[in-house]
């Protein structure tokens, strides 16, 4: 059995979207999902100094800093399969910590250094337990919709078809489907990542 969302494997697909195609799927989101929370986020990416995470020509693992309003959580991301444009799903794991700043000290003395800081707001939504859908403004990067699921629908092949539907049915345009997370598409646009 899968364990998804929050508990160590994550299954969703991110969505470009327009700022009119956010506004909306946010209309149609709250007559059929219930509205969870608006949130403030930044997650600070770091690399290696001994082996880069950015040496792979799709890299597919990070690590960060994340800051959930007065909580700070480490951490480390893993996509799969490894070094692919697209991937199915990853692991996740997240450690909360009491000082960010600190750890971010830690990070410096070892020789971890900063990449980029992803700067969202985030809106949740939830539909029926089973789906989270996030509406996200990016700093520098613009509006994208994400879709995970919350439970597992049978394998990893059949939860991400359960979220391919419910875009359809939510009316999201998945020809604009993004295959990196966020920090991929800000080091690029950076010029960080060729």
């Amino acid at each position: 059995m899968i364990r998804m969302a929050h508990n160590d494997i994550e299954v969703e697909i991110k969505v470009s979207v327009s700022e009119e195609e956010f506004l909306k799927i946010k209309e149609k989101l709250k007559n059929i999902a219930k509205f969870e929370k608006i949130t403030e986020q930044s997650d600070e990416y770091f690399d290696l100094a001994n082996r880069s995470f950015l040496t792979p020509e799709y890299p597919f693992e990070w690590i960060s800093i994340r800051k959930r309003g007065n909580k700070s959580i480490l951490n480390f991301k893993r996509l799969y399969p490894p070094n692919s444009l697209e991937f199915t799903h990853c692991d996740e794991f997240d450690v909360e910590v009491d000082d960010a700043d600190k750890l971010a000290k830690i990070f410096s003395s070892i020789d971890l250094k900063s990449l980029v800081s992803v700067d969202k707001t985030r809106e949740v939504y939830n539909y029926n337990d089973e789906i989270e859908i996030d509406l996200d403004f990016i700093k520098e990067l613009g509006y994208f919709i994400e879709i995970e699921a919350l439970k597992d629908f049978g394998g990893i092949e059949e939860t991400r078809k359960r979220i391919f539907e419910f875009s359809e049915e939510l009316g999201v345009d998945i020809s604009n489907k993004v295959n990196r997370g966020y920090p991929y598409l800000l080091m690029k646009k950076r010029g960080l990542i060729k």
